[in-house]
């Protein structure tokens, strides 16, 4: 009889604390406006339809300081308008965005803005009046 009272005590305890863990893990939306976003996804589809040549070939490399991004010579150009959103999957406090501005084809961020872990990092663009989308996973080391 105390053996099912002490297992009993024991499920409890794991039961209380499962409860007392997940009270206070933090709840953050993947995006506020996610509603919106949702309405507008066809548009997502056609620009990571017109992204699909790019992206594979499209990289990205980093040193101590720094992630270069390295565009395909054929997609970008001067009328070039979008951003690099630095996605951060465990909490939107970490996340990153900056104006797309290509120097050559490449552009250079500074790690020290980047916490060391995975990102996706989405690059959304407007080029000759189409909609370019692209997100890649990534580890910064």
């Amino acid at each position: 009889m105390w053996r099912v009272a002490v297992v009993f005590i024991i499920f409890m305890g794991f039961v209380i604390s499962i409860v007392v863990y997940t009270a206070f893990l933090g709840t953050d939306l993947v995006a506020e406006d996610y509603y919106q976003q949702e309405v507008n996804y066809q548009g997502i589809i056609d620009a990571k339809n017109n992204s699909v040549e790019i992206k594979k070939q499209l990289s990205i490399k980093q040193n101590e300081t720094s992630i270069t991004i390295l565009f395909p010579k054929v997609s970008y150009g001067s009328d070039m308008k979008g951003t690099v959103h630095f996605y951060h999957p465990k909490s939107s406090k970490f996340d990153f965005e900056k104006p797309l501005k290509l120097v050559g084809g490449n552009q250079v961020f500074n790690k020290s803005n980047l916490l060391k872990g995975n990102y996706i990092i989405k690059f959304q663009w407007d080029m000759n009046g189409e909609k370019y989308y692209i997100e890649k996973p990534y580890y910064i080391s």
